[in-house]
């Protein structure tokens, strides 16, 4: 009789707790959200079983979160994994954003490879030009920028030109199969410029270049 009566009382017990427990949620709940009633045939986020009118519904970001009595404790104790089931995948802003995710909701990995590829094309422009500039081919040397960044520009940098008389300024460089020399100074020039690089002489152009042509 005894252990009976023990064994009624540790149920009795366990019940109070649970119910304390529960109350505990609900106020809790009630202190963080806005409470409202259940419709019918809402769900449980956490558990997925139907609401009864006991269960409570919490509007959380204007979103309505059903949750039984007994599952408010494990919602609010993991609020960003069970608010996440609400939003729609693949949304481009999302109100609940993980830690690993960026603004936007695209991965900090895909991001970082974002960021990576911008810096590929800049460095790979860079580096083509300056090939160009020393006589170099534009397309080996635009990829090494495009795959080293920084380091490929150096690389670039420190390259001999295979032009040694660089003319400055946006002028065509006269690396050619058949430049042509200036009759005052005789500096070499690209067959197609009417007028000396170096000193300006006027020259008579062998070939029309294609952007006399368009």
């Amino acid at each position: 009789m005894s252990r009976r009566v023990t064994r009624i009382g540790k149920i009795a017990m366990f019940l109070v707790i649970l119910q304390m427990s529960l109350a505990n949620g609900q106020e809790k709940a009630a202190q963080t959200y806005q409470q409202v009633k259940p419709q019918s045939g809402e769900r449980c986020i956490v558990c997925a079983k139907e609401l009864s009118p006991e269960d409570v519904t919490l509007i959380v970001k204007g979103r309505r979160v059903p949750l039984k009595q007994a599952m408010v404790d494990s919602f609010l104790n993991n609020q960003d994994a069970f608010f996440a089931q609400l939003q729609p995948r693949g949304a481009l802003f999302q109100e609940n954003t993980p830690a690993s995710v960026a603004r936007g909701g695209v991965s900090s990995a895909w991001f970082n490879f974002g960021l990576y590829v911008l810096a590929g094309l800049v460095f790979g422009g860079l580096c083509a030009y300056f090939a160009i500039g020393k006589g170099l081919p534009a397309l080996p040397y635009f990829f090494t920028g495009f795959l080293a960044n920084v380091v490929g520009l150096i690389y670039v940098l420190t390259r001999p030109a295979k032009i040694k008389d660089i003319p400055k300024g946006l002028v065509k460089v006269p690396d050619t199969h058949a430049p042509v020399d200036c009759p005052d100074c005789g500096a070499a020039n690209h067959p197609t410029v009417s007028e000396c690089r170096d000193c300006g002489g006027k020259l008579t152009p062998v070939y029309k270049s294609e952007i006399s042509k368009v």
